[in-house]
């Protein structure tokens, strides 16, 4: 079966962050207490492991490189906390240079109980818990004595770069690891893994800092967090950030006669698809919404058996101005081919920001789990070439960048584009 996943995508969703998590029942939830001996055993079974395994391990990063990171880390072992060394980790596996390669953030790391998103330069607090709700659409301008171009530079070490990948997928990845208190601890923007001082900055240009404590990361089901209480900065939740742990649903939008699909995950896409079509054919539709901004990725032969060869025998949507797909910063792997399949194979206007991974790269991930620490690592085992150009990212027909004032007003000027179209 062809898997596309990335190692962030398999995600939670907490407002815009992606969390980047370990497969579910692999790794405990608390964290191993181990002798040196058994991380260095650990430690050699990563670097033995992804050499053998990856498709091309040394595609970004020289084999030089990558064995001095491996006994550096080696010799340091002793004198790091468990968080540090699975940081290290991180580090070393992000310097392979594929979204699809990495380590998973362990179970065992807390979360800061506020979600980020970038809004251009900006980075803001989209949703907070209620004690923190003092800092909701705030902008973060530092974490302890640093700034947070500092800060975000730092935590860019622990995933693919821009340069590897794109500007989009660093900007829908850095605020998973920004709210991780061991993270931030491990790359020395705070003294202890624990509460962290928080700056902001607020419309008014007041600056007001807060301590903030971390918490158990919540349970994840589909992809999305199951943490409730949060105090949103958006006046309302317009239809792509509502009903976040279903993988797929639709509603029809009488008005104007479409139909509307959240498609965030590939589950049951063969039996959701079906009903999809079902509907189509016993409602008037003379437009077809795809909503792919928050799909991280899945099995690609299934959306194109299941929605890209559905869409082609439908000729009354498979024209231009009937069938739009909606893609963004978080559109990843699986998602990212479905996309371009759809604007090779149909007419189909792709809509909204450039999509966050690089277009040929490599993918098809799969996975491993350290013998000792069972900490989970992805890796690539397939080069793709999904366009003949080799570019960074994959661009919309139509871009339309979401901003800071659009969210606050609970808008999505995406939908509302299509929508003006006669």
């Amino acid at each position: 079966m062809q898997r596309l996943f990335s190692v962030i995508g398999l995600v939670v969703m907490l407002g815009y962050g992606a969390l980047p998590s370990a497969s579910a029942g692999q790794e405990s939830a608390q964290p191993p207490s181990l002798t040196t001996e058994q991380w260095r055993e650990d430690l050699r079974y990563f670097a033995g492991e992804l050499a053998t395994r990856h498709k091309n391990l040394y595609h970004s990063v020289t084999k030089a490189d990558f064995e001095r990171s491996i006994a550096g880390l080696d010799t340091e072992i002793p004198a790091l906390e468990t968080h540090q060394i699975a940081v290290r980790m991180m580090q070393i596996a992000a310097a392979v240079g594929d979204g699809h390669t990495g380590v998973h953030i362990p179970r065992y790391f807390r979360l800061y109980p506020i979600s980020l998103s970038w809004f251009g330069s900006e980075l803001r607090v989209t949703s907070a818990a209620r004690e923190y709700q003092g800092a909701v659409g705030a902008r973060v301008v530092g974490i302890g004595d640093l700034g947070i171009d500092s800060v975000e530079s730092r935590v860019a070490t622990c995933f693919p770069s821009a340069t590897n990948e794109n500007a989009w997928y660093v900007m829908s990845t850095s605020p998973a690891f920004i709210t991780r208190p061991e993270i931030l601890h491990a790359l020395g923007i705070i003294a202890a893994p624990g509460p962290a001082q928080f700056r902001f900055e607020d419309d008014q240009g007041k600056r007001f800092t807060l301590e903030i404590s971390p918490v158990a990361a919540p349970p994840v089901v589909n992809g999305a967090s199951t943490m409730t209480g949060f105090i949103s900065a958006a006046a309302a939740q317009p239809l792509f950030r509502q009903r976040p742990t279903e993988p797929f649903w639709f509603t029809l939008l009488p008005d104007s006669h479409t139909v509307y699909v959240s498609f965030r995950g590939y589950r049951g896409l063969g039996e959701n698809a079906r009903k999809l079509f079902q509907f189509i054919d016993s409602h008037p539709t003379t437009r077809l919404v795809i909503d792919m901004r928050q799909n991280g990725g899945g099995d690609f032969y299934e959306g194109r058996r299941h929605l890209v060869e559905a869409v082609k025998r439908h000729p009354n949507l498979n024209r231009k101005g009937g069938l739009y797909i909606l893609v963004g910063r978080r559109t990843y792997s699986a998602a990212m081919v479905n996309s371009i399949d759809f604007r090779k194979q149909t007419n189909a206007i792709l809509i909204g920001e450039p999509i966050g991974e690089r277009p040929n790269s490599y993918s098809e991930n799969d996975e491993m789990t350290l013998p000792n620490s069972r900490l989970v690592v992805s890796y690539s085992t397939r080069y793709y070439k999904f366009l003949e150009e080799d570019v960074p990212a994959v661009l919309p027909d139509v871009r339309i960048d979401l901003t800071w004032t659009d969210f606050r007003a609970g808008r999505d000027p995406v939908l509302e584009w299509i929508l003006r179209q006669q």
